[in-house]
């Protein structure tokens, strides 16, 4: 009978610890996934502060060049216009971009874990 209890002990451990496992995998990959989405985000933000800058840039350039104020931002609208359509022109390989950085990151540690089994 204690061959029964000892080995149903090693079993509930070693469940156990697959479950424990299991959860960090979880908690680093979330983690690692939730930092990569802040960090998009951050530089989604400093790029539209720059599109926003330059924007005013080019408006100033415009004025300066001849133009009138209102023509100068009508002239700006449309190349950010212009901007937009490409955009939406490449909207697929915008995403698939974002996707694979997704999935890389959310499967970085599977070339590790295939490595110790190797060894």
């Amino acid at each position: 009978m204690s061959i029964f209890s000892e080995l149903k002990e090693r079993v509930t451990q070693y469940i156990d610890v697959h479950i424990k496992l299991f959860k960090i995998n979880f908690i680093g990959r979330s983690a690692n996934l939730f930092s990569y989405f802040l960090f998009s985000l951050i530089c989604l933000f400093i790029f539209f502060c720059i599109i926003l800058f330059v924007g005013f840039g080019l408006t100033e350039v415009f004025i300066n060049a001849g133009l009138s104020k209102m023509a100068s931002f009508f002239v700006v609208i449309g190349i950010y216009f212009l901007l937009l359509l490409i955009v939406v022109g490449l909207r697929k390989n915008i995403t698939r971009f974002f996707a694979s950085g997704f999935i890389r990151v959310l499967t970085e540690g599977d070339n590790e874990d295939e490595d110790d089994k190797e060894n």
